[in-house]
């Protein structure tokens, strides 16, 4: 820095000198200016900007990782020119470090799974992960740097950030968010303050989808009412007429009998449901081991059709199969129980004369299997419902013709714990088509099993 500071002073002289030696004449400024001010000035100052261009090249040199020997040979330049470097060494480990925790940081909210949404100390928003955009149905991006009245249509939840920020305690709430969203979430929010007493820096809040859980919760519920009412409505048959039986009825041999044919009819019927019952509970649980082998479904077929001859002779219904030669993957006796569901429906819900047909067709690696018939139809309204447990479209026809209203439901267990599909299609008054998906048979499939 003296160098730089006497260069400065010398350059002064310099250019001073002749004015001392001219003294000072007015009419000599013009020639002097460029005779000798503009060449020696231009000279000088790039005598004087030298050492500065030698500083900013030392001091770009900072980066450098391996610079622990610099150019300058004055002791003490050189023990501040260490020190600065070491200073800038620690200050962009230090960058670096903070860099790596706010990309960590930011990673961890990107990926947790609930909704995280944070407003800054104007209350606008500074942050939404992509779970919170998705679950309000809104465009990345675009609701930072905005207020959440602008975002969300809802006032509730835009009022309880205001509430938040304001009094400084922490909230939490239910809110059912308006179409088309429709969606049940709870909202925890929390200030942001650096310190513990300090003053409110933004909201923080985290958002969690409760819809399924309180669907699964409301579908819990039913099914305890409905299964209490199944078992229920048998059992007071029961107990009425063996009480009947009880107060005199044995005394008339045709009476008891009839009462003891509707006693064994409900008994039969509580047998079936509790079976289905246990049937179902295993399937959901996955405790129910699969016996995959190579199936025919034409054999199936035949063998549930003669189990039904005497009720499609009542009914004077028509049956057909045209099933080909393909094979596929699948469980025979739990596959047998699929036909017998869909098919005792088919017999069931289709009036006389009607026909009943089973087809497939080949969709790729799958094998997709259709049981149709001329029966009621199913409403438009209960199609996406039909495979509920207890689900019934007319539930006085449904008992009188025995059903326990889980049949649909086990097949589609079934169907899904062999990675199918199963789905219906249906007119009313003008029948139903059940379709169910099973893999086809490959030899590879009956190797991995051998080697196992």
């Amino acid at each position: 820095m003296k160098r730089l500071l006497s260069r400065i002073v010398i350059g002064f002289i310099i250019l001073a000198a002749p004015l001392v030696l001219f003294s000072f004449k007015p009419r000599l400024i013009l020639p002097l200016i460029f005779i000798w001010f503009l060449p020696v000035g231009l000279l000088l100052l790039l005598y004087i900007i030298q050492p500065l261009r030698r500083i900013r090249q030392q001091l770009l040199d900072l980066t450098r990782e391996d610079l622990t020997d610099p150019p300058w040979k004055h002791p003490y330049l050189k023990e501040e020119f260490l020190r600065v470097f070491e200073y800038t060494r620690d200050l962009q480990d230090r960058l670096r470090r903070e860099q790596a925790e706010r990309e960590q940081i930011q990673s961890i909210l990107y990926a947790i799974v609930e909704g995280i949404v944070a407003t800054d100390a104007s209350g606008r928003i500074s942050f939404m992960n992509p779970v919170a955009e998705n679950m309000f149905g809104l465009k990345p991006g675009t609701a930072i740097g905005k207020f959440p009245r602008e975002v969300w249509r809802e006032f509730e939840l835009a009022e309880i950030f205001h509430q938040v920020f304001v009094t400084a305690e922490p909230k939490e709430r239910e809110i059912w968010l308006d179409p088309p969203a429709k969606r049940l979430i709870k909202v925890q929010l929390t200030p942001i303050r650096m310190e513990e007493e300090g003053e409110t820096q933004g909201v923080l809040a985290v958002i969690r989808d409760l819809t399924r859980l309180r669907h699964l919760e409301t579908v819990r519920s039913d099914f305890v009412a409905n299964v209490s009412h199944e078992l229920r409505t048998p059992l007071t048959s029961i107990k009425g007429f063996i009480e009947t039986l009880l107060d005199g009825g044995l005394s008339n041999e045709e009476s008891a009998r009839r009462f003891l044919t509707i006693i064994s009819q409900e008994t039969d019927r509580l047998n079936r449901l509790i079976n289905d019952l246990l049937d179902l509970s295993k399937l959901e649980s996955g405790r129910t081991e699969l016996n995959q082998t190579r199936l025919y479904l034409a054999p199936l077929v035949e063998e549930v059709r003669q189990t039904m001859d005497a009720r499609l002779a009542e009914k004077r219904l028509s049956f057909s199969v045209e099933l080909g030669s393909v094979a596929v993957w699948a469980d025979e006796d739990r596959i047998r129980e699929v036909l017998v569901n869909l098919i005792d429906n088919a017999v069931k819900y289709t009036p006389e004369g009607g026909s009943i047909r089973i087809m497939e067709i080949g969709r790729g690696n799958e094998q997709e299997f259709i049981v149709c018939d001329t029966g009621f139809g199913i409403p438009k309204e209960s199609l996406g419902r039909i495979f509920e447990r207890f689900y019934r479209v007319d539930k006085a026809r449904s008992r009188e013709m025995g059903g326990t209203g889980l049949g649909l439901s086990i097949v589609k267990h079934i169907i899904e714990r062999h990675k199918g599909r199963v789905w219906v299609e249906s007119e009313l008054g003008k029948g139903s088509s059940f379709h169910f998906t099973l893999p086809k048979y490959e030899e590879r499939l009956d190797k991995r099993i051998e080697h196992k």
